[in-house]
């Protein structure tokens, strides 16, 4: 399952551009309704808050794009990888920062890529007729950044790419949070003057963070007596509680607690003024007016302007649309304002945010796209007909495409009933399931497809959730042991990738890192993160393989396979030991793990039972022979929240999008508003990295802090796109994809292909995948059959199509 804030940007480049591009349909008077399935409904299609796959696919159908991908064409015959970037929804972008240097967070100087005037169409409509201008854009723009409401998808306008000015500051208004004394101060000599510092062991500590990479656990404020057994020093666990929110004053004017903070600290200190590492102070967002934001109506109520704090390149040098135009702004979110402000609903009793109820049902939804939602009913099915107020139906260049008229999704959870309607010529399309490979992977129906989604488990990083769990179950069982680094990869090394591929999947193949080769660091020339050789020898070094024990580096490469169960048992064995001398496990207790899910079908509880018996497998002629006890539970739709919230142990889950920015992506790794490992504090975790050869040694930052560097978001060093040569900014991703597949709290196994059957009702554009347009989508998909020509098909068939062929 693809879990993903970063979803939509994907579906930007394939499902919404077929959906903003296409029109000029001219209605020949048949019918044309393209039948699929989902093994679970959407729940929550509010561009403001979505949070998961099937929540997008909706979200493709009903909204639309400025810019949008289409395939490139040469004397009628589309060019097999090539693309072009059309306007949609809008009809001009301009680059306006001139206008703004010196204003909002534009550099005085700056002449480019800060501020963008973007002109809409003049027919945009909602599905009701209401005309759609420049101010709902900005309505909605508000409503996403609203504080009392603190929207899932905010952090897509002050994270990653597209950053608004102010966008963060807006959202954030009037909170306070913990930051770490190294934000206001250099030296510690300057920082004990502070008076708002105080000393804290919790995540805005880098000592904190220091335990959970070194431990495997996080670090929760007021518990430390496993910091202090990790910090080696004399102080015990009240004594360390002594100085928990104590300011440098107090501690210095008292002797008892001097003493203890010269204890801990004679440990720790390795380098000039890491004292910093133990403070912290409150901040309070300042109050922001909307007006002080960076997005606005321009002149004309069709003109839509928007000021960045960091640069993105959206036009080359002649002023044409870049591929970033309809990768990063492909568009901004709408929400219809009436329906909007309906759906609003005030905190309930025990929370102090809003939420609202817009996007739900038919009666709170409302289309800007090329099809409305006309049914819904959870767990069983929506529909969807065609928008005809959509603007796209009014241009002429796309005259002859877009011949659906009528999308109708059923629920099906079992793929042998997917598989039964399919042959029945129920659901036009079909997953190849192992069952069924042998016979139907040669057929002339088959199409494979890779995808950009690396399939990995995710291991809980919440030691205190695993204590709290663990306590629940009662004596006699241990969960806090997944909490040391060491089983965790060992659970890793357990599992041959390559055979489970084979077993449990259709056509995925092994993964090892955080990028498959759909992962592009420079889109325009055809550069593949995973081809370099700075991308190899992570790998290298993550698995194991040692590199001059071969004739290349390719070769070493090709040897990886991530499994080693004679080193996996040590690490059991080792990691037994440490959790028992740290107190965590009493060496007789089982292990019990729990395995969530979205749902439980033929193909999780496949992967569940194959690593399920990897992990048995494991233990055996190591402590914990016997005691590993493994469960798979259904956790529905709030299977990755929960997650995240440390409700259970295991799952099977990944990410999706960004596939040409790979600096980017690491946001889904690093921020605990994205990753799956929330509990590892990435902002006070450490690396250390060459950034600079004009200075002598290497420079240390948080691994956020280099995540702001790769992004353009850090005032030390701009290493962003275009900033930088991009070969140059591989080494830095490199080092962070390393940093992050060294905790095992992700552990890659697949990359993901799809093996799809497609019924003969229709075809694609082009069998061929193209990287920017998939097979071309519903904007190019043709019938072979109209709906009443396709059921008699059937008939004739006696509902029993073959497809072996």
């Amino acid at each position: 399952m693809k879990l993903r804030k970063l979803a939509l940007v994907a579906l930007t480049g394939l499902c919404v551009t077929t959906l903003a591009s296409c029109g000029g349909y001219k209605d020949d008077g048949k019918n044309y309704t393209y039948n699929t399935y989902t093994t679970l409904t959407p729940s929550n299609w509010n561009e403001l808050t979505y949070q998961d796959a099937n929540d997008s696919t909706l979200i493709g159908y009903l909204n639309s794009s400025f810019f949008t991908y289409d395939y490139s064409f040469k004397d009628g015959e589309i060019e097999p990888g090539k693309f072009t970037i059309q306007y949609s929804a809008a009809t001009k972008l301009e680059d306006v920062t001139a206008s703004y240097a010196g204003k909002y967070a534009v550099p005085a100087d700056a002449t480019d890529s800060y501020a963008y005037k973007i002109t809409l169409r003049e027919d945009l409509k909602w599905e009701d007729g209401t005309a759609i201008t420049a101010e709902d854009f900005v309505y909605t723009m508000q409503q996403q950044l609203d504080p009392l409401f603190k929207n899932y998808r905010a952090d897509s306008y002050y994270n990653g790419a597209l950053v608004i000015n102010k966008a963060k500051d807006y959202v954030f208004q009037g909170s306070v949070e913990n930051v770490s004394a190294r934000d206001f101060h250099e030296t510690w000599e300057a920082a004990k003057a502070d008076t708002a510092l105080f000393f804290t062991l919790d995540k805005a500590s880098t000592v904190g963070a220091w335990v959970a990479k070194n431990y495997g656990s996080y670090l929760a404020s007021k518990t430390p007596a496993w910091v202090v057994a990790a910090l080696g020093c004399a102080a015990t666990e009240a004594e360390m509680l002594q100085l928990e929110g104590k300011t440098w004053a107090e501690i210095s004017a008292d002797a008892t607690l001097t003493a203890i903070w010269e204890k801990t600290l004679a440990f720790w200190k390795t380098e000039e003024n890491e004292e910093l590492d133990f403070f912290a102070k409150e901040y309070t967002y300042p109050e922001v007016k909307w007006e002080e934001v960076g997005m606005f109506v321009g002149d004309s109520k069709y003109e839509i302007v928007i000021v960045l704090d960091k640069t993105l390149s959206l036009l080359d040098e002649n002023g044409e649309l870049t591929y970033k135009a309809a990768y990063n702004f492909g568009g901004l979110p709408l929400v219809k304002k009436d329906l909007y402000e309906a759906c609003k609903q005030a905190p309930q009793e025990g929370t102090d945010l809003w939420t609202t109820n817009y996007n739900s049902s038919v009666e709170t939804s409302a289309s800007w796209g090329a099809y409305k939602l006309t049914y819904f009913q959870a767990d069983k099915q929506y529909v969807l007909e065609r928008n005809e107020n959509w603007y796209g139906y009014n241009m002429k260049e796309y005259e002859g495409q877009y011949m659906t008229d009528k999308i109708v999704c059923d629920q099906v959870e079992d793929w042998n009933s997917a598989w039964l309607l399919f042959q029945q010529g129920k659901v036009d399309s079909v997953s190849i399931d192992t069952t069924i490979a042998d016979t139907y992977k040669y057929s002339e129906q088959a199409v494979f497809t890779p995808d950009d989604y690396v399939g990995s488990l995710q291991l809980q990083s919440d030691v205190n959730a695993l204590k709290s769990r663990e306590e629940a179950l009662g004596a006699g069982y241990n969960k806090t042991i997944l909490g040391e680094a060491k089983f965790r990869k060992a659970l890793s090394l357990a599992i041959n990738r390559t055979d489970y591929n084979n077993t449990c999947t259709t056509s995925s193949k092994a993964g090892y890192g955080l990028f498959n080769s759909m992962h592009y660091y420079d889109v325009a020339n055809g550069g593949v993160y995973r081809n370099e050789d700075v991308a190899k020898q992570v790998l290298c070094d993550v698995y194991g393989v040692d590199v001059t024990k071969y004739n290349s580096l390719d070769e070493a490469h090709e040897a990886i396979t991530g499994y080693d169960v004679a080193q996996a048992k040590e690490l059991v064995k080792k990691a037994v030991a440490a959790a028992i001398e740290a107190g965590d496990y009493n060496g007789t207790d089982i292990v019990k793990l729990t395995f969530g899910t979205g749902s439980i079908t033929e193909s999780t509880t496949r992967s569940f039972e194959y690593i399920k018996k990897a992990w048995t497998d494991m233990v055996v002629g190591t402590p914990l022979e016997g005691k590993l006890e493994l469960e798979l539970v259904d956790k529905s739709t709030a299977w990755a929240n929960d997650f995240r919230a440390g409700g259970y142990e295991v799952c099977m889950g990944g990410w999706t999008g960004a596939a040409w920015d790979p600096g980017y992506f690491l946001l889904a790794y690093l921020s605990p508003d994205y990753m799956y490992s929330a509990a590892w504090d990435t902002s006070s975790v450490t690396m250390k990295f060459d950034i600079d050869p004009a200075k002598e040694g290497l420079e240390e930052y948080s691994l956020m802090d280099w995540y702001d560097i790769l992004n353009g978001a850090h005032d030390d060093y701009n290493w962003a796109v275009g900033k930088v040569d991009d070969k140059v900014r591989l080494s830095l991703i490199a080092a962070l994809e390393k940093e992050i597949l060294t905790v095992y709290y992700t552990v890659p196994l697949q990359n993901y292909y799809s093996a799809t059957l497609i019924s003969y009702k229709w075809e694609y554009a082009s069998r061929d995948y193209n990287t920017f347009m998939g097979y071309g989508g519903l904007r190019y998909m043709t019938y072979n059959y109209t709906d009443e020509e396709w059921a008699q098909f059937c008939a004739d068939n006696n509902y029993q199509i073959d497809y072996r062929e």
